[in-house]
């Protein structure tokens, strides 16, 4: 009756422990999953943050000072992600038949009116990296 007492208590004891390493590698496991979610809600802050600086220059009129200021923006990102073509943002303006031009620092391109035609996200990551404005008058 003794060893079958001190089998049970064995056992017992086992099962206990089997139950604590259980309950550690579900705890463990849960810790991870709440960090791997911290991370992904901070990326999509960022994101957010990222978008809303540019989304601002979503106008259909603006002048061409604005268009000057977004220019300056994507090259201040660009030289800041150099290394990361993720993070590059390419800004372009149209004159009014739709030929490419480039930025002025003329009185007359910053009275010059445009429009945002498109800010897209060509590397599907959340990201705005092309954005589009077309000349108006």
């Amino acid at each position: 009756m003794e060893n079958a007492s001190k089998a049970l208590i064995i056992a017992g004891g086992v099962f206990l422990a089997l139950m604590i390493l259980s309950l550690l590698v579900y705890v463990l496991s849960s810790m991870t999953d709440f960090a791997d979610a911290q991370d992904r809600a901070k990326q999509v802050s960022e994101i957010e943050e990222f978008n809303k600086s540019y989304q601002a220059y979503n106008k259909q009129k603006m002048y061409g000072i604005d268009i000057i200021s977004v220019v300056n923006k994507a090259n201040d990102n660009n030289i800041k992600n150099k290394d990361n073509d993720e993070y590059k943002v390419t800004v372009k303006i149209l004159d009014k038949s739709g030929k490419e031009i480039s930025v002025d620092e003329s009185d007359e391109f910053k009275r010059t009116i445009f429009r945002c035609d498109s800010m897209d996200d060509s590397n599907n990551n959340g990201r705005i990296d092309t954005i589009t404005f077309t000349q108006i008058k």
